[in-house]
């Protein structure tokens, strides 16, 4: 029977984890393996919490708890709690569970799902169906509402940033009177440039939301899926990349629908670390997906580091407020 492998990641969240989990169990009818990756958490109640969970509401043959250094059945059952002992960032951490879903047989695509993202309805069979009938599709997605399950979720439907685009929005967090970071966002963000297009069934995107995709497990295969150099940041721009390089493309289906809550295992972190994260993964996918001249590589490279470096004081006067 072929079966959907769903990817779930876990930082210190162990609330978020564990309504994902029920959420999709309760709506989705099609044959599932779950893979809830612990990212290396801190927080020991975290890992014990959904361990708990798991062990109390799946059936014991059906759930199996594994570490990096056990080796792992071919075949999944369907829950498998899988535990890193880093934090390995979102990309090495969504890969170390994608590996265990390649080497199971009996799955044939699999779904990268944020912790912070709700099921409401089956959304599964229609993301399949669609996959397998639109266009050289290579990926699927629902359409993201925000928590009051009614506002929308703009990252769920965007085009990649070009080049200078990301100079400008750069250069514009400095000086901005024309409000051209406003105006890219705006045209990027497929949704906010076209409201129109949520009368359409379906339509193309460059990037989609990592909250929430799907994609055949062979196709994730030879694209490489994630590139671990990134820790945080840019991982939808480099899918795009890939996905654009081998003449398929992305959707979005307006009619398939869950609820992403939000960043909550970002915002658990120090800004200044998500700071470097954003620094680090622009200058790596730049760099290497772009192309640059070197001056213009390193035109943007002093401007993302003197960005990097306004945060950095910001949150040092913040912290001197405190005190």
């Amino acid at each position: 029977m072929e079966h959907v492998g769903i990817v779930i990641l876990n930082y210190n969240n162990s609330s978020d984890t564990i309504n994902c989990i029920e959420s999709v169990l309760k709506y989705t009818t099609v044959p599932i393996k779950i893979v809830v990756v612990d990212n290396g958490s801190n927080d020991v109640n975290s890992i014990i919490e959904i361990s708990n969970y798991l062990t109390e509401n799946v059936k014991k043959e059906e759930y199996v708890d594994i570490n990096v250094k056990k080796v792992s059945p071919i075949l999944l059952p369907k829950i498998t709690l899988l535990k890193l002992e880093a934090n390995l960032g979102y990309a090495l951490g969504n890969k170390k569970g994608i590996e265990l879903l390649y080497r199971d047989s009996s799955v044939e695509s699999i779904m990268i799902l944020n912790n912070d993202i709700l099921f409401i309805e089956n959304i599964i069979p229609d993301l399949l169906k669609e996959l397998s009938i639109l266009e050289k599709a290579f990926l699927v997605s629902p359409l993201l509402l925000k928590k009051d399950g009614v506002s929308i979720d703009y990252t769920c439907a965007r085009n990649n940033y070009s080049f200078k685009e990301f100079i400008l929005s750069y250069i514009s967090k400095f000086f901005d009177p024309f409000s051209i970071r406003k105006k890219i966002y705006q045209k990027n963000h497929l949704l906010i440039n076209n409201p129109g297009l949520l009368n359409e069934q379906y339509f193309e995107i460059e990037m989609p939301s990592g909250s929430c995709m799907l994609a055949r497990k062979d196709d994730f295969r030879k694209i490489g899926d994630f590139d671990s150099n990134t820790f945080l940041y840019c991982e939808e721009n480099i899918l795009s990349k890939k996905v654009k390089a081998i003449g398929m493309k992305n959707y979005l289906l307006t009619q398939s629908r869950c609820i992403h809550l939000g960043a909550s295992s970002t915002s658990k972190s120090k800004s200044s670390f998500i700071a470097k994260c954003s620094k680090d993964s622009i200058l790596y996918y730049v760099r290497k997906y772009e192309n640059p001249s070197f001056l213009s590589f390193y035109v943007f490279k002093s401007i993302v580091y003197a960005d990097f470096y306004k945060v950095l004081f910001f949150n040092k006067i913040k912290k001197w407020i405190k005190k």
